[in-house]
């Protein structure tokens, strides 16, 4: 553990080392006065007091994958400057949280990164490249860092052609070329990195659960800049729908017991069910109807798993009137009715 000797007013510019994400946090942590941690693989540490509230933490996987979460406010603005190096990683950048700002090398020439936009980030071997964190502004960071040197023994492994994009993007190893893209990520990502922030699993088992959400991410992600994901969607969501459709989801979620019914719902959000209905077909691909089965069985499944509950009990709990219905579903999504779900070895078994 590294124990700074006191705390100091944080500089309007902090420069660190565009190179593996824990190094990035001990960097900062130092130039901040604040104490970093190491533990369960993770490097941490709070912002102090006097420059503000939040923590920035990291995690570093095999083959050049890492993961990195700035959550934080800011008592004054902030320019993170990250000097070339040898390593300067591919960045898959979340915004969770208010807008920041990035730019290459020059100084006033920011790009913002609106919430909820995804950016891909590639610096060059030659430049700096720069985050502007505004004061007073909810910030949250989630990035996925690519060391693409290391990451090219990976690549090698596979036995098909990456293609051109992917080529150009991944195996750029020397970091000759930038590279800036922006996007609007989904409601998959969002619950995946979700996932990973309120992860209670420990030690190996934690790293490798993180792991693999991480890669599933990047899979996505690249997904997405090829241009498969949001093809058919001709409507983008602006953040004002975005966050109605989020605190409608946790609204469902939270009431499967007793839901008004789809018209209900719209009201108490003062929009139109037709308007309701278009929000989560744009950002879940599915009907309100779909989402709130989807997630009476996803809570099923854990109560069968976990409680003593009845399967009549169970449906009630979950607002399912009909034990006919309740079983006739479950059996659509997981082959087996929920009393053998709940007899059998499968009940043993998490699926993720």
């Amino acid at each position: 553990m590294y124990i700074a000797q006191k705390k100091i007013n944080m500089p309007q510019k902090i420069a660190v080392e565009d190179h593996f994400v824990e190094d990035i946090v001990k960097e900062m942590a130092i130039n901040m006065g604040a104490v970093f941690t190491e533990e369960d693989n993770i490097t941490s540490f709070k912002i102090p007091e006097i420059n503000g509230t939040g923590e920035v933490s990291a995690v570093q996987f095999a083959s050049g994958l890492g993961i990195m979460n700035s959550d934080y406010k800011l008592n004054e603005d902030l320019v993170l400057k990250m000097n070339k190096n040898l390593i300067n990683p591919l960045k898959f950048v979340f915004n969770l949280g208010d807008t920041f700002y990035h730019n290459f090398g020059k100084e006033g020439d920011f790009e913002s990164i609106p919430k909820y936009s995804g950016a891909i980030i590639g610096s060059s071997i030659g430049k700096t490249h720069s985050f502007k964190i505004p004061k007073d502004k909810n910030i949250h960071m989630f990035s996925l860092e690519l060391n693409r040197n290391l990451f090219e023994h990976k690549l090698a492994s596979f036995k098909f052609d990456l293609g051109d994009e992917l080529s150009k993007l991944l195996r750029d190893v020397r970091a000759i070329n930038p590279f800036f893209y922006t996007y609007p990520f989904g409601s998959e990502e969002f619950d995946m990195i979700h996932k990973i922030l309120n992860n209670t699993k420990k030690g190996f088992i934690g790293s490798l659960y993180k792991e693999g959400i991480t890669y599933t991410i990047l899979s996505n992600t690249l997904e997405t800049y090829l241009g498969n994901t949001f093809e058919d969607h001709t409507d983008t969501l602006s953040e004002k729908e975005i966050n109605q459709i989020i605190n409608i989801s946790k609204y469902v979620e939270d009431n499967l017991s007793d839901l008004p019914t789809i018209e209900e719902i719209a009201s108490k959000n003062f929009i139109s069910e037709s308007k309701l209905q278009k929000l989560f077909n744009i950002y879940y691909s599915c009907s309100v109807h779909d989402f709130t089965r989807n997630k009476r069985l996803d809570q099923a499944r854990i109560l069968l798993e976990k409680s003593k509950l009845t399967i009549a009990e169970i449906a009630d709990e979950l607002g399912i009137r009909s034990n006919s219905y309740f079983s006739k579903i479950f059996k659509e999504r997981y082959g087996v009715t929920p009393s053998k779900y709940k007899n059998s070895r499968l009940s043993e078994i998490r699926v993720y």
